[in-house]
């Protein structure tokens, strides 16, 4: 018996020790955003981030996506990112209010489809001496059917923007507002 112990401790300490050794997983390398949401709901995910610039908008818009839960950050900055302060606004207002910045959310529950934009809050922007964009953001939210209201929290990292691929297309004036009717 005595020498069976001793053909199988080599083994067993191999294996013992090969289990000691390794490490946590590291957190994939890449640009990322994570986000909570509390209040009528209470979740949130973290996932790769896309950073895309439309220049005849000035809009810079930061994505996320985790199978069917989403978060989109559009940052109206004017003529330029600059790193700062960006207040929240509803998405309808940002858009001419520049400085700013406006959030939607959605997620597929388990009878519909569930989507939120924002009403207030702030957005921090850093930026990094290789031009990458980092940021944190306290974001007070509604539902887009009913009257939940959710209070989403959350950061981004190492966003480098690119170019919007497709739909950066300028406003165009209605007919009506062209002719001065609202």
């Amino acid at each position: 018996m005595k020498g069976a112990l001793r053909r199988c401790a080599p083994a067993v300490l191999l294996v013992l020790g090969a289990g000691c050794g390794k490490q946590a997983p590291a957190a994939p390398a890449g640009p990322r955003l994570e986000t909570r949401w509390t209040g009528g709901d209470t979740a949130g995910f973290a996932a790769p981030a896309v950073g895309e610039w439309c220049d005849t908008l000035d809009l810079l818009e930061i994505r996320a996506a985790a199978g069917d839960t989403g978060i989109a950050l559009a940052i109206y900055p004017g003529d330029s990112v600059q790193p700062g302060d960006y207040p929240i606004r509803p998405p309808d207002v940002a858009d001419t209010a520049s400085p700013s910045a406006a959030m939607a959310l959605r997620w597929v529950a388990q009878t519909a489809v569930r989507g939120f934009r924002s009403d207030s809050g702030t957005l921090t922007l850093h930026r990094a001496a290789d031009g990458a964009l980092s940021g944190s953001f306290t974001i007070h939210a509604h539902a887009v059917s009913d009257a939940v209201r959710l209070m989403v929290t959350g950061s981004f990292e190492d966003v480098h923007p690119r170019p919007v691929t497709r739909g950066c297309t300028p406003r165009v004036a209605s007919p009506d507002s062209a002719a001065g009717v609202d």
